[in-house]
C-alpha cells in the first residue's frame, strides 16, 4: 500500500527515508483532496446559480438591517433586506434561552401580505454548541434530521456554509435559502423560508441578499476547552475537555501511549469513539509495516476487524514538527455485532527520533452521522496539534485524567 513496507533506517539516515517518500509520492499518490463520508458525497450538491441584479437596482429595492439582537454581540449582524419586508408584528422574540438541540428564533421579518400564498420570511435562528464540529457537519447533521430535501451546497470555510432545501409545512411546499455560521460557541442561521410558488419570483433577490448577510463581531474561539497533554519531555496534543484522557505508566521511552475516550453522555460507561496515541523510537522500530500490522491485530483481539482501506488522506497539514505523515481510513467490523459499521482512521507520522501512531474507532458516517462527525472533528484536532515540546513549555495539568502525573 505505502513504501513504507520497507525496513525503518536508522535515524541518521532518515533524511533519505524521508527524501524517498516525496519522490514517490510524486509517482504514485492520486490527486490530493479532503476526506468526504458518504453522506458528505451524497449531499455534495452544487448550488444553483442566478443572474446577479445590478449593484445599483439592488441596493435601490433593498435596506440594510443592522442590530444586536438581546444585547448579545456575539448575534451581531448586518443585511440588507427587501424593500417592505418588515419585523413580526409580534415585536422581537421575547424568550431568549439558547437550547443545545433546537435552534431558538432570535429575530423574524416577513414579506408585505399577498393573496396567493402565505408570506416569505427571513429569519435567524440560533442554538448553542457543545462539541466540536464544522458548519458542515452540523448543517448535514440539521437537514438529515428533519428530513429536508437538500438542492444545494455552497462551502465557504470550516466555519461557514449555504444550502437550499425543500421542506413540506402543514401540507405547503417551502424551499429555504440559508447560511449557517459558527460564531464561537453559538450556530448562527440566516436563512429565507419561500413558498414554493414565489421561488422563481424571489430567488434572485433573496440569493443576492445572503450575499451580504454579515455578523458584525466575528469570535474563532474554540466550541469546547482543550486540555494539553504532555507525554513526558517529549511530545504533546491537544483534546477536547469532554472526551477523558487514560495514560499508562511509562516503563520505557522507547514505547509511549495515551488513550483519549468519547463515552455517550447519557450511558457513561459506554463509548462512542476511542483515540489513541502512541510513540514509538525510531531506534526500535525495525519495519513500519509490522508496526501497522500490530495494530490491526490488537483491534482484532479487542473484536474489531480492519476491512478495507476506503481512503487515504496524503494532504492532511500536520504540525511543522511532522516531518513526514498521512492518514488512512478503514472500513471496519465488530465481531460481535455486525448491526453497526465502524472506522478506523489510522494516522502514521514522523517527528524527530520517533514515529507517531494515532487511531481513532469510531461508528461509520453512515450508522451515527453525528457520532462520527464529533468523533473524526476531535481526531483533527489531537493528531493536528501532536509536536514536539520545546524548552520553555510549561505543563499544564491535565485535570481529567485517571492517573497522577
Amino acid at each position: 500500500m505505502h513504501l513504507f513496507s520497507r525496513n525503518l533506517l536508522p535515524r541518521k539516515s532518515f533524511g533519505l527515508l524521508v527524501l524517498g517518500f516525496i519522490v514517490l509520492s510524486v509517482v504514485i499518490a492520486q490527486p490530493a483532496f479532503a476526506y468526504k463520508s458518504k453522506i458528505q458525497e451524497l449531499f455534495d450538491k452544487e448550488m444553483p446559480e442566478f443572474e446577479k441584479i445590478p449593484e445599483d437596482r439592488f441596493n435601490a429595492i433593498t435596506y440594510e438591517q443592522t442590530d444586536v439582537p438581546f444585547g448579545d454581540n456575539a448575534l451581531a449582524y448586518s443585511i440588507r433586506l427587501p424593500e417592505g419586508w418588515k419585523e413580526s408584528d409580534s415585536g422581537a422574540i421575547s424568550n431568549y434561552n439558547l437550547s443545545t438541540h433546537l435552534l431558538g428564533s432570535i429575530v423574524e421579518y416577513y414579506s408585505p401580505p399577498r393573496l396567493e400564498s402565505v408570506r416569505s420570511r427571513f429569519e435567524i435562528k440560533a442554538l448553542r454548541l457543545e462539541f466540536e464540529l464544522t458548519a458542515e457537519q452540523w448543517l448535514l447533521q440539521h437537514v438529515l434530521g428533519n428530513g429536508y430535501t437538500l438542492e444545494g451546497l455552497e462551502y465557504y470555510d470550516k466555519n461557514k456554509v449555504g444550502a437550499l432545501y425543500v421542506n413540506l409545512k402543514d401540507g405547503e411546499t417551502f424551499v429555504t435559502r440559508l447560511i449557517a455560521q459558527i460564531n464561537g460557541k453559538r450556530m448562527i442561521s440566516a436563512q429565507y423560508v419561500i413558498p414554493a410558488a414565489q421561488w422563481e419570483k424571489e430567488a434572485a433577490l433573496i440569493a443576492q441578499s445572503l450575499d451580504t448577510f454579515e455578523l458584525l463581531n466575528p469570535d474563532d474561539s474554540a466550541i469546547e476547552p482543550m486540555y494539553e497533554h504532555m507525554i513526558l519531555d517529549i511530545a504533546k496534543f491537544s483534546y477536547p475537555a469532554s472526551w477523558k484522557l487514560d495514560t499508562q505508566p511509562v516503563r520505557t521511552v522507547d514505547r509511549i501511549s495515551a488513550t483519549v475516550s468519547n463515552y455517550n453522555k447519557n450511558h457513561t460507561t459506554l463509548l462512542d469513539g476511542l483515540v489513541e496515541v502512541n510513540l514509538i523510537s525510531a531506534y526500535i522500530a525495525s519495519d513500519l509495516k509490522e508496526e501497522l500490522s500490530n495494530i490491526k491485530l490488537d483491534y482484532r483481539n479487542k473484536g474489531l476487524v480492519i476491512d478495507e482501506l476506503i481512503h487515504t488522506i496524503e494532504d492532511f497539514e500536520f504540525h511543522d514538527d511532522v516531518e513526514f505523515g498521512f492518514i488512512d481510513v478503514y472500513k471496519a467490523t465488530d465481531t460481535q455485532n455486525k448491526s453497526m459499521d465502524y472506522e478506523v482512521w489510522l494516522g502514521v507520522l514522523a517527528m524527530d527520533s520517533y514515529y507517531g501512531f494515532v487511531t481513532l474507532m469510531t461508528p461509520s458516517s453512515d450508522s451515527e452521522f453525528f457520532i462520527w462527525s464529533r468523533n473524526t472533528s476531535a481526531f483533527e484536532t489531537m493528531i493536528r496539534s501532536l509536536s514536539l515540546q520545546d524548552n520553555n513549555i510549561t505543563i499544564m495539568d491535565d485535570s481529567n485524567s485517571n492517573d497522577e502525573p
